[in-house]
């Protein structure tokens, strides 16, 4: 990626030029003097307000106002003001209405919201003194990476859901991935092509997996899913798009670019086919090229299909040709972006062609051919350092930046402050920002500060951001509160350089005495003071004890300890394994039995902490892959697709090994140790001079690359560890959904009395 200017801005010109995309999503009509007062025209937003904050319910006034101009306040932006009891809320748009909420929530009444925990117990119901203006977001806020949807959320149910969109719509998301549904698309699809029913079932793969086939890397993974799935799944895609559309967002649903099953015969189609080849040793599906004189008849009939499943007309498609990799051929890339936009257009005339922009892709060429008024590239963005910021040119095609903080849905602190804080808007062709980390439900302060960037075009001033966010997430303003929140703003959300997201546990990596990181094309570079880490952990648990009741107990701070007392285990772990490779190197048994079971114990410790969160445990991970089957082999498919996922990603062992590494409890119970202790015991029979060459396997540093970054990696090869990452999927040790365990005690036993390092101001 190129690196340049650090701001990114967004012109007039530009605005004007995306004028229809803008409004894509569907607007209520201007109301009359005498419609503007009509309930029904702010119905979803009352609702959300009774779901999220039912005690503000009847406090809370909405009204829609095209103007939204008051004495005081010359714009037309959302404005807050207060009316006695009643605090009421005015915008042009019901949209908009709930976005200015969101606002009132997290900057006035410190009501907190997130994926790791929520803290309304202490909210207090502010009116305010003087109107209050909303800042204005950029037109084009977008939520999610489609792996995103595998990782994360694979098996949310409707009430899952229903909070995530009530809270995007709160933040200032405007479009949103769909991909609940597609299942059935293809299913309906396929048949009337002609391709043989009884294949399509080896085509559509778990949900665990449909992220990739959606992407087109692979096909039939996790699968086959019952009818009656399929059907669920379709039911669940018709839910989101309508609540989308009732929130005043718009879905983004599949776009046709050519995928067909690889297995599907060139006469079913009527034209010869491009083959992909394979994807981390998956069949990719084949491609009919846009160029070919049957894609508009084949894409007409996906788009027949795509929108009877959902019961809409799209206005935003996803949709990727060759996406890292594949086989262009002799295909014309300008020329099948032209066909692809024609048959989206074709459908839906207002359309708009949603591009990622990831490992080369779109290809120049590719770009040409496509549409000002049709097209918005999603550059996704790993690059989080404030010392080599982004900017990005696509044939001056407006696009999207997108943090990319997670790969996989790797458990770990980090983020990228420092861009946050400072990107703004104004004179180049962004015209949004998007969430598109590849796995979600972690780090919730810099998500918060990605929501205070979506919904704020000025530099954000980090003192006041940190009082507003202790304030909102634990419900006072504790010294040491703050004073913990910055030293996680002066280290671990502050990368120097462009990584895969957090540093690895090396609890998670395959077993080896030189293990550095766990997943293939993870940075394993230090590029924080471990000991700031724990001088955060140490103030946090300090705020707990001094403030006690209700802070100590609630569900934020829980997490929040948990989260960093696991993270100074994890620093603590890497110095420990290096005292194991010094013992073994000097052929000191007694030594080496000490330092791998102090290793050993870390993982203990860590599972132990981990227990005392809901948000840690396996067991709440897999809930959902259960609950949401219909059947008892789906609920045996669900479950072991998402554990293989999270462990060795394929059946077997491939370099995808552990790059969704977690650390829930159990999984650090159930499986890192097991491996671990295996692995030593391996090391102490090699030291006593009893192990088989068999038994010792064999470790190689491979190389490969990474979005155009080469990247070295251990590749072990061990049938004792095979059997134990393998063996895992199919798993049924006991589980637990509810923690349990006093994290103030257990921090206690970690942390203390080590003193605390004065924080960086």
């Amino acid at each position: 990626m190129k690196t340049g200017a650090f701001f990114l801005f967004l012109s007039t010109a530009t605005a004007l030029s995306v004028a229809p995309l803008c409004q894509a999503a569907p607007e209520k009509s201007a109301p009359s003097a005498k419609t503007t007062k009509n309930h029904k025209k702010t119905a979803a937003a009352e609702a959300l307000v009774k779901r999220i904050t039912p005690q503000f319910a009847s406090r809370i006034k909405f009204s829609i106002d095209p103007a939204a101009i008051t004495p005081t306040i010359k714009a037309i932006t959302p404005h807050i003001t207060g009316g006695g009891s009643t605090v009421n809320i005015t915008a042009d748009c019901e949209r908009e209405c709930i976005r200015a909420y969101g606002y009132y929530l997290r900057n006035i009444a410190h009501v907190h919201f997130s994926w790791n925990g929520d803290n309304t117990a202490q909210a207090r119901f502010v009116v305010p003194d003087a109107a209050i203006s909303v800042p204005k977001a950029l037109p084009f806020n977008y939520a999610y990476n489609y792996c995103t949807l595998s990782y994360t959320g694979a098996h949310w149910d409707k009430q899952r859901w229903e909070r995530e969109l009530d809270l995007l719509a709160l933040n200032g998301f405007r479009y949103v991935l769909v991909t609940s549904g597609l299942e059935k698309v293809w299913q309906n699809f396929l048949t009337e092509l002609g391709y043989p029913q009884e294949k399509i079932p080896a085509f559509i793969p778990n949900p665990a997996y449909s992220a990739w086939w959606n992407m087109g890397n692979l096909e039939g993974a996790g699968g086959p899913m019952s009818q009656e799935h399929i059907d669920a799944e379709a039911e669940l895609g018709q839910f989101i798009v309508q609540r989308l559309r009732d929130l005043g967002m718009e879905p983004v649903l599949q776009g046709y670019v050519g995928f067909l099953p690889h297995d599907i015969a060139e006469s079913t189609v009527g034209d010869k086919l491009l083959p992909q080849g394979k994807w981390c040793g998956y069949n990719r599906p084949v491609v009919l090229p846009p160029t070919s004189p049957q894609f508009e008849r084949i894409a007409d009939l996906w788009y027949k299909h795509l929108h009877a499943v959902y019961g809409i007309t799209g206005t935003v498609y996803g949709g990727d040709l060759f996406h890292e990799g594949g086989n262009k051929g002799k295909t014309n890339l300008t020329q099948a972006a032209a066909a692809v936009q024609k048959s989206m257009v074709k459908a839906s005339p207002n359309a708009i062609w949603l591009l990622q922009a990831w490992g080369g892709n779109p290809d120049a060429k590719l770009l040409e051919g496509c549409s000002p008024e049709h097209t918005v590239i999603l550059a996704l963005n790993k690059n989080l350092s404030a010392k080599s910021p982004t900017t990005f040119n696509y044939r001056n095609l407006p696009f999207v930046w997108c943090e990319l903080a997670n790969f996989g849905g790797n458990t770990g602190l980090y983020g990228g402050a420092e861009v946050l804080e400072r990107l703004s808007s104004d004179k180049t062709n962004t015209i949004g920002i998007g969430l598109i980390s590849e796995g979600l439900e972690t780090n919730p302060l810099y998500y918060a500060l990605l929501y205070e960037r979506i919904n704020n075009r000025s530099t954000i001033d980090r003192e006041t951001f940190l009082h507003h966010y202790a304030q909102a997430r634990f419900g006072c303003r504790n010294e040491k509160l703050l004073q913990s929140l910055r030293f996680i703003m002066n280290g671990l959300y502050k990368p120097d350089k462009m990584r895969e997201g957090c540093l690895e546990n090396i609890m998670c990596a395959r077993p080896n005495l030189d293990a550095k990181k766990a997943s293939t094309w993870a940075n394993p570079h230090m590029y924080y003071n471990p000991q700031e880490v724990e001088a955060a952990a140490r103030l946090l648990l300090a705020a707990g004890i001094e403030e006690g009741e209700p802070l100590s107990s609630s569900e934020t701070y829980r997490y929040d300890l948990a989260d960093l007392c696991r993270q100074v285990l994890a620093d603590r772990a890497r110095p420990q394994l290096a005292r194991c490779k010094a013992a073994y190197d000097k052929k000191d048994l007694s030594a080496f039995e000490q330092e791998s079971e102090a290793f050993l114990q870390m993982i203990r410790d860590t599972a132990t902490i981990l227990a005392c969160s809901e948000h840690f445990l396996l067991g709440t991970y897999l809930q959902g892959a259960e609950n949401r089957a219909t059947t008892e082999e789906d609920k045996k498919a669900n479950v072991r697709a998402l554990r293989r996922l999270i462990t060795t990603w394929r059946a077997d062992i491939s370099v995808l090994n552990d790059y969704a590494n977690r650390q829930y409890a159990e999984l650090m119970q159930q499986h890192y140790l097991p491996r671990w202790q295996a692995y030593f015991d391996l090391c102490k029979k090699q030291l006593q001079g009893t192990a088989s060459a068999a038994d010792a396997g064999t470790a190689e540093k491979q190389i490969t690359t990474n979005n155009g970054e080469a990247v070295e990696y251990v590749s072990i090869k061990n049938p004792t560890l095979d059997a134990i990452d393998t063996a895992f999927a199919d798993s049924t040790a006991p589980l637990q959904t509810t923690p349990q365990g006093d994290i103030i005690e257990l921090a206690k036993q970690l942390l203390l009395p080590q003193q605390s390092p004065q924080p960086q101001q």
